[in-house]
């Protein structure tokens, strides 16, 4: 699946990659996004043909190639870069029910034995809610989980 690209507002960009990380590029000026308007999505497309060349899970490339790739397309330079976590906090909440959801116990109980408001839970659980540490090691102990650093590509939920 190739990259997508869409402006969110005149100074920023959203772009997903191909393996799904979602960033949000910021520039100094609308100049990018008055030329996307005037000129059929030339942006985006050298964006999307950019990320789609260099991009393969490693961000060094964003301030490499694909920086200087903005330049020899003569498009303004992004000023900012932020990698967009909600999709982990999706990721990981969708994991947190996956597993409550296996050992039967309903978001009440385990919201219980971790000491938040079920509604908290809730909340964690659609990925609305950023935790700590201490919280995510409470739900994962609750759950006989531990919390660990796993390489990204070992194990990809979204694949199984």
């Amino acid at each position: 699946m190739p990259s997508h690209a869409e402006f969110i507002d005149p100074l920023r960009l959203r772009v997903e990659t191909s393996e799904g990380d979602v960033f949000i590029l910021g520039f100094h000026s609308t100049m990018n996004y008055q030329i996307e308007q005037q000129y059929d999505s030339f942006v985006t497309k050298c964006v999307i043909a950019l990320f789609d060349e260099y991009y393969k899970g490693d961000d060094n490339v964003l301030m490499g190639p694909i920086m200087r790739g903005f330049y020899r397309n003569q498009i303004d330079p992004f000023f900012w870069c932020i990698n967009d976590r909600d999709k982990e906090r999706e990721r990981i909440g969708e994991r947190i029910k996956e597993l409550r959801k296996e050992q039967n116990i309903d978001a009440k109980t385990l919201a219980r034995r971790i000491g938040i408001d079920a509604g908290n839970l809730s909340r964690i659980e659609q990925g609305k809610f950023s935790v700590g540490v201490d919280i995510l090691n409470k739900i994962a102990s609750a759950l006989n989980m531990r919390l660990d650093f796993v390489p990204q590509n070992q194990i990809d939920y979204d694949q199984r």
